[in-house]
């Protein structure tokens, strides 16, 4: 129950809205006096609050004194809270639109705060065009599987590399499957994604908010972090005897065949 607070917290709901709404999905129809009984929302707050979500379609009420609430289908809320948020967003670009705003031309930011970069790393693979390549541990993985497996089935091209064990169907999953807790004692979290050899995010992955990672369009940085992100690959099908040529050679920006012909 403390994470569906939480999660309707994200939405707009407050700690006691969100207790109210849940105290009905589990009993309803329920009296403003049972739903403060069994929420522990205090009985001085309820009605206003019970009022609140009527108002924003969130539940409705019936008879006479006392009042029978009812949540609405939890289906219907969820096309409720997309619905406000698309038309909050498009009010938000208009309104935006109207500033004469002049960035640089290259994209350069500083992430502080775990929840910030997984967030960023989803922004990134939903937007993902032709492929992405991205480094990381199974915490973070589990965090990104439904964009990732979202996108895979698109057809973007996926290169996911990881020391420890992982459990998807991407088809070009590269994993020395470690045991996490062990390597957790000796090597620090990272996380890097590299999206249509464009941009790249890479950096700390500790669940803190001083976690730092950064986002960038920057060719040197991009191009550090994509061979360093090769040459692991290049280890790896040393130590396990894997044929990834074809795979690492479409990674490569710019023309593989000359570098091949000096080697």
């Amino acid at each position: 129950m403390t994470e569906l607070i939480i999660k309707l917290k994200q939405f707009g709901f407050s700690q006691n809205e969100a207790k109210s709404y849940i105290s009905l999905l589990q009993k309803s129809p329920m009296t403003g006096y049972e739903i403060s009984q069994r929420s522990g929302v205090p009985r001085s707050a309820i009605y206003e609050i019970l009022k609140k979500l009527e108002l924003r379609g969130v539940l409705s009420s019936d008879g006479d004194k006392p009042l029978n609430y009812m949540p609405v289908h939890p289906d219907e809320l969820f096309l409720k809270l997309t619905s406000q948020f698309e038309h909050n967003l498009n009010e938000l670009k208009s309104s935006v639109s109207e500033f004469d705003f002049r960035s640089h031309n290259e994209k350069y930011f500083n992430i502080k705060g775990y929840q910030a970069l997984i967030d960023q790393a989803r922004t990134m693979i939903n937007n993902a065009k032709k492929s992405i390549y991205c480094s990381c541990w199974n915490r973070e993985f589990e965090y990104l599987k439904p964009q990732l497996e979202n996108v895979d089935k698109k057809g973007v091209d996926i290169v996911l590399f990881s020391f420890t064990k992982i459990n998807t169907k991407i088809r070009n999953l590269i994993s020395y499957n470690v045991n996490e807790d062990r390597l957790r004692n000796i090597w620090h979290r990272q996380l890097m994604v590299i999206v249509d050899k464009k941009v790249v995010l890479l950096g700390g992955a500790e669940q803190s908010h001083s976690n730092k990672s950064i986002f960038t369009d920057n060719p040197a940085i991009l191009n550090i972090a994509l061979n360093y992100l090769i040459l692991d690959l290049t280890l790896i099908s040393d130590r396990k005897k894997l044929n990834l040529d074809e795979l690492i050679s479409n990674m490569i920006i710019g023309n593989s065949t000359k570098l091949e012909d000096l080697l």
